[in-house]
């Protein structure tokens, strides 16, 4: 009940803003796209995955936004060679950016840095496949782990309308997973409200 009235609430604000014929301070982002596995043992056992996020960012001050986002990730097991199927890794991540642009006079690019930190929920899907192959994979595996993430990256904004924009990013993730950390790649194409 508190999250609906919280959005409720940023809504109105939101709409109040936007019919006074200021500019808004708030903006709303949502795309998706790839993600690349890059730390050495998450890269060994899975293959490229996809994702799909979404955003809502705060203007502190004219260059400088806060951006709380939902994100969602999805990779593809990559055991070449082994009479096994499924387990794919998933992670929902919740976290906050900080984002700084770089506005260009006259330009409608504007280039980007970002970084920030959140939490993450990552499961395991369980193989399925040859039995003594498939059960000593599931019981290495844990079935689910919350930890810590951090990120960094730059991207560029391309105005399209009065009230929207498309956006492209890259950056670099770091999930705390147990024993060795698990890092990925994310590109993502979207679109900005504003």
């Amino acid at each position: 009940m508190k999250k609906t009235l919280l959005i409720m609430g940023m809504v109105a604000v939101f709409a109040l803003s936007a019919s006074a014929g200021a500019p808004s301070p708030f903006s709303i982002y949502a795309g998706g796209a790839v993600s690349m596995p890059s730390s050495d043992g998450f890269s060994a056992g899975w293959g490229m995955g996809w994702h799909g996020m979404a955003g809502a960012g705060y203007k502190l001050a004219p260059k400088f936004q806060v951006i709380g986002k939902l994100e969602y990730h999805n990779f593809s097991s990559d055991l070449d060679g082994l009479p096994i199927e499924g387990g794919n890794t998933k992670i929902a991540m919740f976290g906050t950016d900080g984002r700084y642009s770089f506005g260009l006079p006259a330009a409608p690019i504007t280039p980007y840095l970002f970084g920030g930190l959140g939490m993450a929920h990552v499961t395991w899907d369980e193989y399925s496949g040859t039995d003594l192959l498939t059960a000593s994979i599931n019981e290495f595996l844990p079935i689910s782990q919350d930890k810590m993430y951090y990120n960094f990256g730059a991207g560029v904004d391309l105005k399209t309308g009065p009230a929207w924009s498309l956006f492209a990013q890259g950056r670099y993730v770091s999930v705390a997973t147990d024993g060795e950390a698990w890092s990925f790649i994310p590109v993502t194409v979207g679109l900005k409200f504003f």
